[in-house]
């Protein structure tokens, strides 16, 4: 069962592993899937619990530091979750808030991206342009 994989993130005592608060990237992962619990799915809540918990402590003076581009990543996962936005314009925002700012991402991809971003979407206004005569 899928639920098992979950499983293997908690030490013997039941509680989620230390290490798992020092991947920021990974626990953000683990926040995002945590947030698609179905009822009865008891571990998935007590990921999201610990992710949450974690994600907020991250940026305090005792953490390490990470980029703020990540950082507003964090912040805004923590108020909107991947799966209450529409994937595309969950896309956009991500592209002009996160990645825009982070020099050390590759900016031919980050070019291509837009790029992709802005054809689909003229592709889309020309489709409701169609259906709307």
């Amino acid at each position: 069962q899928s639920l098992d994989e979950f499983k293997k993130l908690k030490n013997s005592d039941g509680r989620f592993k230390e290490w798992l608060s020092r991947d920021v990237q990974g626990l953000l992962s683990l926040y995002e899937a945590a947030h698609m619990a179905f009822n009865g799915e008891d571990i998935l809540d007590e990921a999201l619990s610990f992710a949450t918990k974690s994600l907020k402590s991250i940026g305090l003076p005792t953490q390490e530091k990470i980029s703020p581009s990540f950082q507003k990543q964090i912040d805004f996962a923590l108020r909107l979750p991947a799966w209450k936005c529409p994937s595309r314009s969950l896309a956009r925002h991500s592209i002009d808030n996160f990645y825009s700012e982070d020099s050390a991402l590759n900016q031919n991809l980050l070019t291509f991206a837009k790029l992709d971003f802005n054809m689909v979407q003229s592709f889309h206004q020309q489709e409701l342009r169609e259906l709307s005569k």
